[in-house]
């Protein structure tokens, strides 16, 4: 009896929706696929997440792989910028132009090194962001968070230690940027 009761319902609504006009369709694709909030530094199955800037700031991005990727490869995808489809959705990088064998990137527990080749004060707070969390997100172990990686970049005589992601940006420890041993302190 309820199951021709519900039959019965639902036979009326549907008349009484079409009666005012009201027709089904099919399904219309509007916008960007809903994306759950990943927290930053969780472990993926596979491949790498890189850092992007958008309108609204710095932005993590999966790049898909056949197997998890680490902080050297993230950041050889994060050199070659944005994909077509992301440069639609606005997204772009705000390094500079580099290749990815001129940056070398040396990983140990919970840090990460990535040397350019020109002078890192010359970065971008964007392009710092962009670097330091690509490479501590890419380096995160399993029940760490991503501001337990520490990055150091270094470049063109200058190092800047101790970086950490946290909110997508980059921030200093405590210490400021100092020349390196035996250099001048020179660079680009």
């Amino acid at each position: 009896m309820r199951k021709r009761r519900a039959a019965l319902v639902a036979l009326l609504l549907t008349g009484t929706l079409a009666g005012c006009g009201v027709t089904s369709t099919d399904v219309i694709e509007v916008g960007q696929p809903a994306s759950g909030a990943k927290r930053p530094g969780t472990t993926q199955e596979k491949g790498a997440r890189i850092y992007l800037m958008s309108p609204t700031g710095v932005k993590s991005v999966p790049r898909d792989a056949k197997t998890k990727l680490g902080a050297e490869d993230a950041v050889a995808l994060l050199l070659n910028g944005p994909e077509p489809d992301e440069r639609v959705r606005g997204l772009y990088s705000d390094l500079p132009r580099m290749r990815a064998d001129q940056v070398h990137v040396t990983t140990g527990t919970l840090r990460v090194s990535v040397q350019m080749p020109f002078n890192v004060l010359r970065l971008s707070p964007v392009a710092r962001s962009q670097f330091v969390c690509t490479a501590a997100d890419n380096e995160t172990p399993p029940r760490r968070q991503i501001h337990d990686v520490k990055v150091e970049l270094s470049g063109g005589g200058y190092t800047i230690s101790d970086l950490v992601c946290d909110s997508n940006n980059a921030f200093p420890a405590a210490k400021l940027p100092s020349p390196q041993a035996g250099s001048g302190g020179g660079g680009r």
